[in-house]
């Protein structure tokens, strides 16, 4: 597309924001719907899968539950008995935050890894971690002990399990501490990890925090520092409580909405639903389905 042709597009979606949020959401909306239905005729299909692709599949479930809860806010909302609409931009950024942690961990485990080994790997130490939330609650009732004292042995296990998954592992012995002293933490931090290797050898087992995720999520360098504008608008900073004084004295909250907000929601269902069909025991027949209804279609197709 020509740069003055797509000046022209992009003016009048800025003097039209209602029209471009209709489009925007009616593309999520198509998308959800047909995303709904794979993972519905996936568990027909599948009544008997393996934990790893059941985790998969309820992973995009709760996806899609919060896709529905954003549609939802999109419309607005009345401030009292005030007949004003207005855009909550701080509820959208902790859903859209809360949406982005689930796409990148997913794909840190079941997409970047390079066979089902380093997967379960993660998977054990992301179910850890998991259970270690409950674990490190103090003040607990005394009904909850036994459910504590499940969670202590299902992690015993799991640690167990990765023990052996780690002997079997070509490593060197700087990367096997890396990888025990991960599956040894007592934390609830989720984080997301990286295999470096060397001539197949694992070399160094590197951490990635959720802040510095983004480099290794999107393509673009411009979305680097989405993260970090997701936080900083959905806590109780103070830069965020600027912003939002800005926000509706100027009321930028509908463009706000439609080129952060629900652009990312696009984006990552998007990528969501394309990443289970990859890496879900007989989902690939679905990733046709669900391709041309994604940002990546449009990108590849449409805009050329």
């Amino acid at each position: 597309m020509d740069k003055k042709r797509e000046n022209k597009i992009q003016d009048y979606m800025d003097k039209n924001p209602e029209f471009v949020k209709t489009i925007i959401c009616t593309t999520i909306r198509a998308l959800l719907n047909m995303t709904v239905e794979v993972i519905l005729l996936w568990k027909k299909e599948n009544p008997n899968a393996c934990e790893a692709d059941c985790i998969s599949q309820c992973n995009l479930q709760m996806a899609t539950s919060t896709v529905e809860s954003i549609l939802s806010l999109s419309k607005g909302i009345h401030w009292g008995q005030h007949q004003t609409i207005l855009i909550d931009t701080n509820a959208f950024a902790s859903l859209v935050r809360s949406l982005y942690e689930r796409a990148f961990i997913y794909r840190n485990i079941f997409i970047t890894t390079d066979n089902i080994e380093e997967r379960n790997l993660l998977l054990y130490i992301w179910e850890i971690r998991g259970l270690n939330n409950r674990l490190n609650l103090k003040n607990v009732p005394e009904q909850f002990n036994a459910n504590q004292e499940n969670d202590r042995q299902e992690v015993f296990k799991l640690r167990k399990r990765l023990y052996e998954l780690v002997e079997k592992m070509d490593t060197t012995k700087n990367s096997r501490e890396q990888i025990l002293n991960a599956i040894n933490k007592n934390t609830a931090q989720i984080k997301g990890f990286r295999f470096i290797k060397e001539d197949g050898k694992i070399i160094k087992f590197d951490n990635i925090s959720l802040e510095e995720s983004t480099k290794h999520f999107f393509d673009d360098s411009s979305m680097r520092d989405c993260y970090t504008y997701l936080s900083l608008t959905s806590h109780p900073s103070y830069l965020g409580l600027l912003q939002f004084g800005i926000r509706y004295k100027d009321r930028n909250d509908e463009n706000e909405l439609i080129y952060i907000y629900l652009s990312l929601t696009y984006h990552l269902l998007s990528e969501m639903a394309l990443d289970f069909c990859k890496a879900t025991t007989n989902a690939k027949k679905f990733y046709d389905k669900l391709y041309p209804l994604t940002e990546r279609y449009i990108n590849n197709h449409v805009q050329q």
